[in-house]
């Protein structure tokens, strides 16, 4: 069945007989054009905000055909949650890179600190990226809320390679507060309610005070 789709003045023929191609189908060639068009929309973002994105405009940076970027990304808050979960891999990867590249701290609090620091500065030159992060948060596109929760798994996954020696009962709900205490701060900077230096000690405070309470209650880390 093939419909028609309007973008930004344009409509685009879909050939909706065929689901969004899934990246774990997708070929080396696909790969590539899929990384082409999420590296023009996370330039997109940084230039004219989310909200200003246009499909076409993906295509035309990208140099993909628009009906390909459709067969790989079924809506614009799918693209754009794609884009964010890219640029959110990068940041963590380079925080975990630089941690592999020192000595391993037995006390996780340097390697927390670390990331909330560098995650605060990072949003921080990238304000558009902090606005779409909220909004993709409420996306009731369904693509989009799949790749909201591997950005949570994504963050588990770090936070539990961080909190290495804290009582594995304590993690989950280590991480939830500082997830918490970091999402206010970033939402505090974006609209203004605090400069980034406060927002910085302020996180900075929860990381300590709750991974102090963790050692105490354990003696200790391993």
């Amino acid at each position: 069945m093939r419909s028609r789709i309007q973008d930004g003045g344009q409509t685009v023929n879909t050939d909706r007989s065929d689901s969004v191609v899934p990246m774990a189908d997708m070929t080396s060639r696909q790969l590539i054009r899929r990384a082409k068009v999420i590296e023009a929309v996370v330039e997109l973002i940084a230039e004219v905000g989310a909200e200003a994105v246009q499909m076409r405009d993906v295509a035309l940076r990208s140099g993909v055909a628009l009906a390909t970027v459709y067969r790989y990304f079924s809506s614009k808050d799918h693209l754009l949650a794609a884009a964010l979960e890219d640029w959110q891999k990068r940041l963590t990867r380079r925080i975990l890179a630089s941690r592999n590249r020192t000595d391993r701290d037995p006390d996780p609090l340097r390697g927390v600190l670390d990331y909330l620091q560098r995650a605060q500065r990072a949003f921080h030159r990238n304000p558009a990226m902090t606005t779409l992060m909220f909004q993709t948060a409420t996306s009731a596109d369904p693509e989009a809320k799949a790749t909201i929760d591997q950005m949570n798994r994504t963050n588990t996954e770090m936070f539990n390679r961080l909190l290495e020696g804290v009582p594995p009962a304590d993690i989950p709900n280590i991480t939830f507060c500082l997830n918490a205490a970091l999402n206010t701060a970033l939402s505090g900077v974006l609209t203004g309610m605090m400069t980034l230096d406060e927002s910085l000690s302020r996180v900075d405070w929860v990381a300590r005070v709750l991974l102090d309470d963790a050692r105490i209650s354990v003696g200790g880390y391993s």
